[in-house]
């Protein structure tokens, strides 16, 4: 008997199995027809962890392998200027995340999803607000907020909120579990050395890091992976196969290439668009 109790076939021709402890990937040879999905009629929370942690290291890695082009050197990732960066991306997120959310919520409802649409509903009143931390972070850093995230689109953010508006209009709206999982998850990657590092390269006396905060090991997004890896593993296996299957696809959008311009293409738009304070400098 398989060590594994779930099993999942993923775009690429790629097999995942998880059980509670660990998962396996495989590549299928292209003639060889995947088995069918198993997945248990009702999940567990750790084997649930181990499906989503699977779909979204098969999805972060096809990005990987996908990737062509040159990427900006090491040398250039200022701290200060890759965080701006980030600022812009992160409000066009979380900007798009309630509406989304309360769609996806309106459709479920319709399908007699009641609990699923609920559940919906209260991820959008937890993220209602968020893209207004950003804003308020581009404004304490002199930034014109309404101009530089007009002017600055970074191409992967863009892509996950069309992803996300996508999937609340698309035949199985539950994904759009799938997709919140990820954006949660790999939040807590910014734990709090990361944000004092970010804080230590700041203007002195300059607050801007509200939404960072929020959205890392130390917010409440922490909280908010447990709460969702509860909620899908009580799902029905063809949703929790969905939700899954969706892990992979948005991470597959995240990994795919660094569109950070560079340190160089940062500083001349900041000289362009920021208000001429000595102390908001970036040279």
């Amino acid at each position: 008997m398989s060590e594994f109790s779930e099993s999942l076939s993923l775009p690429g021709g790629l097999y995942l199995e998880a059980s509670e402890g660990r998962f396996r990937l495989h590549r299928l040879p292209p003639w060889q027809p995947g088995p069918a999905d198993s997945l248990s009629a009702r999940g567990s929370a750790r084997a649930t962890r181990q499906l989503m942690s699977g779909a979204m290291y098969a999805g972060f890695s096809a990005a990987v392998a996908a990737a062509t082009g040159p990427r900006p050197s090491s040398a250039q990732r200022d701290v200060f200027l890759r965080y701006v960066h980030g600022l812009a991306a992160g409000w066009r997120t979380t900007g798009v995340t309630p509406g989304a959310m309360r769609r996806a919520a309106d459709r479920l409802e319709e399908r007699g999803q009641h609990a699923v649409a609920a559940h919906c509903r209260h991820v959008a009143e937890e993220e209602t607000g968020h893209d207004t931390l950003a804003w308020l972070d581009m404004e304490a850093l002199g930034l014109p907020a309404a101009t530089f995230v007009e002017r600055l689109r970074p191409r992967t953010a863009v892509a996950l909120a069309e992803r996300h508006r996508a999937l609340a209009e698309a035949e199985e709206p539950i994904a759009v579990l799938g997709y919140a999982y990820v954006l949660e998850r790999t939040s807590l990657n910014v734990t709090a050395e990361v944000i004092a590092e970010v804080e230590a390269a700041l203007p002195a006396g300059v607050f801007a890091t509200r939404c960072l905060r929020v959205h890392s090991a130390v917010g409440s997004d922490i909280g908010h992976v447990d709460e969702s890896l509860e909620f899908i593993a009580g799902l029905p296996a063809p949703d929790r196969a969905v939700i899954a299957r969706e892990a992979f696809n948005t991470a597959r959008i995240m990994g795919g290439g660094d569109d950070y311009p560079g340190d160089d293409a940062m500083r001349a738009l900041l000289a362009e668009l920021m208000q001429p304070t000595p102390a908001l400098a970036c040279a």
